[in-house]
């Protein structure tokens, strides 16, 4: 018996380090975190009582609000952490429309532009143990980059000024049926030299291209891809076991698929779902919560280093929305910031909100377009009483996205 658990445990151990399908040359100086998801989970906070009355009540208006939505074409599952404790946990609509096939607590999520935090978290991770800089300058470890003056830091704060990837590649990448990938978009700056969009630092620019760079980053500086990377460095030490970096040659049964209008038409995937680090990562509310908890317990990231990456970075205009290195940020007026980071990409939306001052987060993933998942001020009503949280709502869907996925209903292929 203890040797048939020796070796279930070693498979999936070699499984766990062999997920991505890439040789890892392994470490200079870089020391693995030596965690267990118990060493984040035991941290200091509030005790919240479930049977509480008005516990009770904030989770029957959630689920009117919830269900309310999934009349409207809702698909998603939604996990809602008060004070730092879950008090609603919900799964609706569909991993496979067309098979009638529900989702679970299992079901994965492409979480998209959310997946920034975690390419962040693992640039946090090198500066941590001083392997990088902030004010490193991209040269550094491609000295063949044509575009000078930018740092980590621009990258990170998307104000580095450089072409969009998502837009030069559509001219440039002449075979739309090979998939992309990071290394492809570095070596198409380095030939062809695309336009920038504005000088270094000159102001904030929401742009893939930075994050794209930073993925390459960390695999120069870790001696391994960057998929490896994650999985050994943060997914795994933080007990994230339903969360991976997506691969469109080898896509995992877990998988939600991606719809769009009022027919369920399914999304398709295309030439730049290779490319890491902007987007890529697919998970659940569960292990979202798994990174949630780990930022707050400050055991992973040192509080030092995460202040950093929740400080603005951007002060051209006023107002009290910024984005500090990988995370979006609105202050309140009692003083408190909302830390949070939404997301698009194809027909999936998240939503990845933290009150950091009490520890409260919203987290919804969904596999159904539709801009009013990002509208939850009614959310943050309930758990707190009107006018007392205020949040940003549509950051990452603009009104050419909206167009283009509200056409006519068109059923996929046979």
């Amino acid at each position: 018996m203890k040797k048939s658990l020796l070796t279930i445990s070693a498979l999936l151990c070699c499984f766990c380090l062999t997920f991505c399908k890439h040789n890892s040359t392994g470490f200079a100086n870089f020391a693995k975190p030596d965690l267990t998801p118990e060493a984040y989970e035991t941290f200091d906070k509030q005790k919240i009582n479930l049977q509480d009355p008005q516990i009770i009540s904030k989770i029957h208006d959630l689920d009117c609000y919830f269900e309310a939505k999934v009349k409207n074409g809702f698909s998603g599952s939604v996990l809602i952490s008060f004070k730092g404790t879950p008090i609603f946990e919900r799964y609706y609509g569909y991993k496979n429309y067309r098979a009638g096939e529900k989702l679970t607590s299992k079901s994965t999520f492409q979480i998209a532009s959310t997946s920034k935090t975690f390419t962040s978290g693992a640039i946090l991770l090198l500066l941590q143990q001083k392997l990088v800089s902030l004010d490193d300058s991209i040269q550094k470890f491609f000295p063949e980059f044509p575009y000078k003056g930018i740092t980590i830091r621009m990258l990170l704060s998307h104000r580095s000024g450089l072409p969009n990837y998502l837009n030069f590649t559509e001219k440039l990448w002449k075979d739309k049926k090979v998939f992309m990938t990071n290394n492809d978009v570095l070596q198409m700056m380095i030939r062809n030299k695309p336009k920038p969009l504005n000088s270094p630092d000159a102001h904030f620019l929401y742009n893939n291209t930075n994050f794209v760079l930073l993925a390459l980053i960390v695999e120069k500086v870790s001696g391994m891809p960057f998929c490896d990377f994650m999985h050994q460095n943060i997914f795994t030490p933080l007990g994230m076991t339903d969360t991976w970096m997506y691969d469109p040659l080898s896509v995992r049964p877990s998988a939600t698929k991606g719809y769009t209008g009022s027919c369920w038409r399914e999304d398709e995937i295309i030439y730049t779902d290779g490319v890491l680090g902007d987007k890529g990562i697919y998970s659940t509310v569960r292990d979202m919560y798994k990174w949630d908890q780990a930022l707050y317990a400050g055991k992973f990231i040192k509080p030092e280093i995460l202040g950093m990456a929740f400080t603005p970075q951007s002060f051209e205009k006023r107002g009290n929305k910024n984005y500090g290195l990988g995370w979006r940020m609105q202050d309140q007026s009692d003083g408190t910031r909302l830390i949070y980071h939404n997301g698009w990409w194809h027909s999936y939306n998240t939503v990845f909100n933290r009150k950091i001052s009490d520890k409260t987060s919203v987290i919804i993933l969904s596999n159904h377009f539709s801009n009013s998942i990002y509208k939850i001020q009614q959310v943050w009503d309930i758990l707190y009483g009107e006018n007392v949280v205020h949040t940003a709502e549509e950051d990452e869907s603009s009104s050419e996205i909206t167009k283009r996925l509200n056409n006519a209903c068109i059923l996929p292929a046979k």
